[in-house]
């Protein structure tokens, strides 16, 4: 594949994207501009910053998002929807400054998994795409506004029938 190369993840929870050469020079004149707004004080919160970054990531690849932070109903947010080969993709964006206390995939346990059904069946539903195929995936950025390029990992066919949060590395 041109832009990356797929690959099982590590800990055997889906597959997980490493960035090809255009790829990576697309995020890296991003970077620039993530620097100068920090420089000039522009403040965004973590989490935006990583959905950010993700829906970036997304779009190098071929994706088209669709919507951003989704209220499809009560229950809960779906960070990114985005459109890829005629599949709705359900992205969950977990941003930490560092994997000091694991990596961000960790904190996606069985309620969210949940909710995450939950709310994507709605959205499905008020779109009238219950007959679509679709799926979920994760993205995971590890860094902080203003300090460069983040780390960032796609996790292709996220695992929703997992009954405990995974052991990573």
């Amino acid at each position: 594949m041109w832009f990356g190369v797929n690959e099982m993840d590590s800990d055997g929870f889906g597959l997980a994207t490493r960035q090809g050469p255009w790829v990576r020079l697309c995020l890296r004149l991003w970077v620039g501009w993530d620097w100068l707004c920090a420089w000039r004080g522009a403040r965004i919160s973590s989490g935006a910053w990583g959905e950010t970054w993700a829906a970036r990531l997304l779009r190098a690849h071929g994706c088209a998002i669709l919507e951003r932070n989704v209220y499809p109903c009560r229950h809960g947010e779906l960070d990114l929807i985005a459109k890829r080969h005629g599949v709705i993709l359900f992205v969950e964006v977990k941003t930490r400054a560092s994997e000091a206390f694991g990596r961000p995939l960790v904190a996606i346990g069985p309620r969210k998994r949940q909710l995450l059904r939950r709310c994507a069946t709605h959205w499905l539903a008020q779109n009238g795409l219950l007959r679509t195929s679709y799926r979920f995936d994760a993205v995971e950025v590890v860094g902080a506004p203003g300090r460069g390029m983040p780390t960032l990992r796609w996790i292709r066919r996220l695992d929703m029938t997992a009954t405990r949060a995974p052991d990573c590395p």
